[in-house]
């Protein structure tokens, strides 16, 4: 007795693909076709070879069984003609007879199953239990070539097609970096591709705070640092893409492209003091920036002109030595021509690369050069609030240890939670932590707002025989709502203030 849900799971793989039965036995024809309604939603009867070849012309199933002695035309001769117009028909040849001549025949005209008759149950499930692992071969590989050359333009990039985190399909440098043979012993290898990323810090694989396939599906388009040992144990660092398949639940491409003679496994994952000294090393930046052009990633470029956050999407055209082309848009460079240097982030980067050393800026062919960069722990793209450079009009007073502090004072710039100021002199023992109290005189609509606060002193720093102090505090109210709105029309005026130097030659 066969096993129901066996049975059950082989309709699901078959009901959608068409049979055609050709038996000259009427009584035997009307039985077996009764039973292989049980698989196939679509099943088609033929009493001879010519018939048989008929009814195939007009439906075209995928699969064909039958008799080898019939009127008219024999099945053998049949089934050389189904091959002859369609050689991926899957044909299965059943007698009464269990002939070697007629066996030897069968396999020369490509036969995929010779079947005693009468037919059993045990031998039918196993034959269409093949069948159906053809056809989801068949299937694998057409979605795996209709996607390929759209999504991965034939470069020579390991290419997987998962099906429900599992891989069904990859190319042949996949073979040959995991050295096998071919894809089922890939499969033997490992079922799950995420059973080959290797734990490293920064990358993507299974760990207590990610699950590997639910972040790369939640990111479309994004791009990956992955770590994959190849056969000799060898650790290599590749960037994966990741693309769905359209239309196709379950499906999707990864592509990725081996990054490892750029040397930066040890960049992502080191001890602070191995990164320090990385830190300084223009030419880990510039393999960076090699790697980000090699993968046509967009490079985001940051400037701030006073404290209003101008970016846009850039792409690395041309490294030459030390210096590097980027292009970026006409706003962007006029920001860089204002500040003269700008900041680098992508996912790549495992920090924000600052690039100075300016060499040419070309409106004309939108692009920047430059020949200095180097990583930096923060950038202003970390801000957690908009801090601009106010206006003439904004006045600060001071008052510590309930002494109000009298020396020349500049306000750099001001958010919602602080403000940085630059003095000539600082009181004996002011240091950082300690309160201060400030009195903020903001000028908005043609009256000035008080704002009274306790501050606290967050750092200090010497400048140009100057002291830069940044006081952090916390607002409320009308004091909140007033600070608000000047930083809102402060940065509205700066819109408008840089639009007009976009003109400016």
């Amino acid at each position: 007795m066969a096993d129901p849900n066996v049975l059950k799971q082989l309709r699901a793989n078959l009901h959608s693909y068409s049979l055609l039965y050709v038996e000259d036995n009427t009584g035997l024809n009307a039985q077996a076709s009764t039973l292989f309604k049980k698989f196939f939603d679509n099943v088609v009867s033929a009493y001879d070879g010519e018939e048989g070849l008929s009814l195939f012309k007009l439906h075209r199933p995928q699969i064909v069984i039958t008799d080898i002695n019939m009127p008219k035309m024999d099945g053998l001769k049949m089934s050389e003609a189904i091959h002859a117009i369609d050689s991926d028909v899957i044909i299965i040849i059943t007698t009464a007879h269990d002939e070697i001549e007629m066996l030897h025949h069968s396999i020369k005209i490509g036969v995929f199953e010779y079947l005693i008759k009468p037919l059993k149950i045990d031998n039918l499930i196993e034959t269409f239990t093949r069948c159906s692992e053809v056809f989801l071969e068949a299937f694998h590989r057409k979605i795996f070539n209709a996607n390929l050359h759209a999504v991965f333009n034939y470069q020579n990039n390991l290419v997987f097609l998962l099906h429900e985190r599992n891989v069904v399909i990859a190319n042949q440098p996949c073979l040959d970096f995991f050295g096998v043979p071919n894809i089922e012993a890939l499969r033997k290898k490992f079922q799950s591709f995420g059973e080959v990323l290797l734990e490293h810090k920064s990358f993507v694989y299974d760990h207590g705070t990610m699950k590997w396939f639910e972040h790369i599906s939640a990111h479309p388009g994004r791009l990956f640092n992955v770590k994959i040992a190849d056969q000799e144990e060898v650790s290599h660092h590749f960037i994966l893409t990741f693309q769905s398949v359209p239309e196709k639940e379950g499906y999707a491409v990864l592509s990725l492209n081996d990054v490892t003679e750029l040397g930066l496994l040890k960049l992502y994952d080191s001890t602070a003091t191995e990164k320090e000294a990385i830190l300084k090393d223009e030419k880990t930046v510039r393999a960076l920036l090699e790697m980000g052009m090699r993968s046509g990633a967009k490079i985001k470029a940051h400037n701030l002109y006073k404290g209003l956050s101008i970016a846009n999407d850039g792409l690395v055209v041309t490294i030459d030595e030390r210096v590097v082309t980027m292009k970026v848009p006409y706003v962007q460079l006029k920001a860089m021509q204002h500040e003269e240097m700008f900041y680098l982030t992508s996912e790549l980067f495992p920090m924000a690369i600052l690039a100075e050393g300016i060499k040419r800026i070309d409106f004309e062919d939108q692009s920047v050069t430059f020949e200095h960069y180097h990583l930096v722990s923060t950038s202003p793209t970390r801000r957690e609030s908009i801090r601009v450079t106010p206006d003439d009009k904004i006045q600060m007073s001071m008052l510590y240890e309930e002494r109000k502090l009298d020396t020349e004072l500049e306000i750099m710039d001001v958010s919602l939670g602080g403000m940085r100021v630059q003095v000539l002199s600082l009181p004996a023992g002011f240091a950082v932590k300690h309160s201060v109290i400030l009195d903020i005189v903001l000028t908005t609509m043609l009256r000035p707002i008080i704002i009274n606060t306790t501050a606290e002193v967050f750092r200090i720093d010497e400048v140009n025989r100057r002291f830069e102090v940044v006081f952090i505090f916390t607002l409320h109210a009308e004091g909140k709502k007033s600070m608000i709105d000047y930083i809102a029309k402060r940065q509205m005026v700066l819109i408008r203030e840089f639009k007009g130097i976009q003109y400016e030659k």
